[in-house]
């Protein structure tokens, strides 16, 4: 029998040590002394898995009790035009005291005579909420005015610079997430420590679906909505580590395509499901996510199965679909013509 060379026995011998750790790895979880708390986990785990599913079918079929807004005091960001005014004046009419902040003086005026007009109260103010220190300063203004604390948040502000990254000047992409991402930092950072000592209150975060797909020409902003999905999701588990039972809710929001004058319509088959929703029936869909204290929504409300169904598949059939659902083929011929 031949003998080894010195590098093929120390792959061997590499070889061999990881399976002795897999082999031990495996050992430590089955042996006779935790056989029985592990199946006993293993059932404890079936029968909640269970009905935690049997909760949604139900919570899908006899939805739950809508939440009253009367008397909340609503912050809103981004409320000078598209969906930030619709959603300040339909909070003014669900009841709530509207705040409505913006770097654009005349278009949040314009919010706030919409909101009075309908018998709302609103309140507005100048301000760059990608600036730390503005928001902060608002805040302490707020308070000094006497407004009531901020119960509802809505981070609603972003921007978007349609080009190819490389051709983004890094001033567009710093702007980008200054105002897409760290804006949310700001307004949370100022507004939920004041909700943890009440136990009360909800924080909403428009990010896009953007935040699950990669598009074109949209690189830093789909990386910003990426980024605002990751922030709320964590922030939502960070609190539930706090408290079990805490009254402070966490709803992302995902859009797919608002006219708002934002992005330019992509022109997706199947209208119906991907057409162009205007910034008034996005923004009843955000206060209905409010009201059932939905986690997330997408608008519309079916992509988010879409999508969660799109994951299951292999990358390439993924990007087949959604080859097919934006009519790419067609798109190339129209381009070379």
């Amino acid at each position: 029998m031949g003998s080894l060379k010195t590098d093929e026995k120390f792959t061997f011998y590499v070889e061999e040590s990881r399976i002795c750790k897999i082999r031990r790895m495996i050992y430590s979880m089955i042996k006779p002394t935790n056989l029985p708390g592990l199946i006993w986990d293993l059932n404890v785990l079936s029968i909640k898995m269970t009905f935690a599913i049997a909760m949604s079918i139900c919570k899908l079929l006899l939805p739950a009790r809508k939440k009253s807004l009367i008397g909340e005091t609503v912050l809103i960001t981004g409320a000078g035009h598209g969906i930030g005014r619709e959603l300040a004046i339909e909070m003014g009419l669900q009841g709530c005291i509207v705040v409505c902040w913006d770097t654009d003086l005349e278009g949040n005026r314009l919010t706030m005579n919409s909101v009075s007009r309908n018998g709302g109260e609103v309140y507005g103010f100048v301000v760059d909420v990608s600036n730390r220190n503005e928001v902060r300063e608002t805040i302490r203004m707020m308070k000094k005015a006497s407004i009531p604390e901020v119960t509802i948040l809505i981070n609603n502000a972003a921007i978007l610079h349609h080009s190819p990254l490389l051709q983004q000047h890094h001033e567009q992409i710093e702007q980008t997430f200054q105002v897409n991402v760290l804006s949310n930092f700001w307004t949370i950072e100022a507004l939920l420590p004041a909700m943890l000592l009440r136990d009360r209150g909800h924080i909403v975060s428009m990010s896009s679906m953007c935040g699950f797909y990669g598009v074109s020409e949209k690189v830093s902003y789909c990386a910003s909505k990426f980024a605002v999905r990751g922030l709320m999701e964590a922030l939502n588990e960070e609190v539930k580590m706090l408290s079990k039972n805490s009254k402070i809710h966490f709803t992302t929001i995902y859009p797919f395509y608002v006219d708002t004058g934002l992005a330019k319509d992509p022109h997706y088959r199947f209208p119906y499901i991907f057409g162009v929703v205007t910034p008034k029936y996005a923004a009843q869909q955000v206060i209905k996510a409010i009201r059932k204290n939905s986690t997330e929504c997408s608008i519309p409300r079916c992509l988010l199965f879409l999508n969660s169904i799109n994951r299951i598949l292999p990358e390439s059939a993924m990007h087949l679909i959604l080859d097919f659902l934006s009519d790419s083929d067609r798109k190339r011929q129209v381009s070379h013509q």
